[in-house]
């Protein structure tokens, strides 16, 4: 399968959605020409980001969507016109397996991947939007320390387009706690944020993408504090008047 579901029935107004979940390749694309040891690499995954999520899910009592399958094979948070969709190479390292693919193959991986992902998550939030508060969206992902030859300072990174409620208040917080938190850091929610613009905006309601720097969540201590952490700080921020607001653009 596509996905993965985790507590669909959570009755906390929260979702969390993970598209870097997995590393996973079906046999059938032979690692898409990679090494194993290439595949245990941030190009794959977010590492760290699934245990994280799943953490998160049981102890908010919250709905949570994982993808299944490396985003080498196709990154569920690239729109399908949007370069990256099927990357043909990846922080130096090229991507056999992605050179010179077909319509056809394309297509093939849009369908049995990408659309199942989105759906399932689009179905989660449809649901949530029948209680009186406007559910909240969180997007989980982490990323690697050094990125094409650059430092990356932050602990964590909130990412946001249009509605930065979200992305305001966590800063805020997890900086309270001494953490360096970036604002649109390390990318840009203008420019990477495809399955917020799809499953949060288009709904309007309050969502963010929060990243964290890969060596923080690499081992089960950083797993267990960054759960608890989150934890604490996403139940305050769920309860402020702000977020029960539907906002349309």
């Amino acid at each position: 399968m596509a996905y993965e579901i985790i507590n669909p029935d959570g009755a906390t107004n929260i979702v969390l959605i993970s598209e870097h979940a997995s590393n996973y390749i079906p046999h059938e694309y032979n690692n898409l020409g990679l090494s194993e040891e290439q595949l245990q690499l941030h190009i794959a995954w977010d590492i760290g980001i699934a245990e994280v999520t799943r953490n998160l899910s049981r102890m908010l009592d919250a709905p949570a969507i994982l993808a299944n399958f490396s985003r080498l094979l196709i990154d569920a948070n690239r729109a399908l016109d949007q370069d990256g969709l099927i990357p043909i190479t990846s922080d130096g390292h090229k991507i056999p397996g992605n050179q010179s693919i077909t319509d056809n193959e394309k297509r093939k991986r849009i369908e049995a991947f990408y659309l199942p992902f989105h759906e399932c998550a689009d179905q989660v939030i449809r649901k949530k939007l029948n209680n009186a508060h406007a559910p909240i969206v969180f997007n989980m992902h982490s990323f690697t320390p050094h990125m094409n030859g650059h430092e990356r300072p932050w602990h964590s990174g909130m990412l946001w387009n249009r509605d930065n409620r979200v992305a305001v208040k966590l800063k805020e917080r997890l900086e309270a706690h001494g953490y360096h938190v970036g604002d649109n850091e390390p990318y840009s929610g203008q420019e990477l944020n495809h399955t917020m613009n799809t499953h949060g905006t288009q709904h309007g309601i309050p969502h963010v993408n929060i990243e964290i720097r890969q060596d923080e969540i690499a081992h089960s201590a950083g797993i267990d504090k960054w759960s608890e952490l989150l934890s604490r700080e996403l139940a305050h921020i769920r309860e402020l008047p702000e977020m029960s607001k539907i906002i349309h653009y």
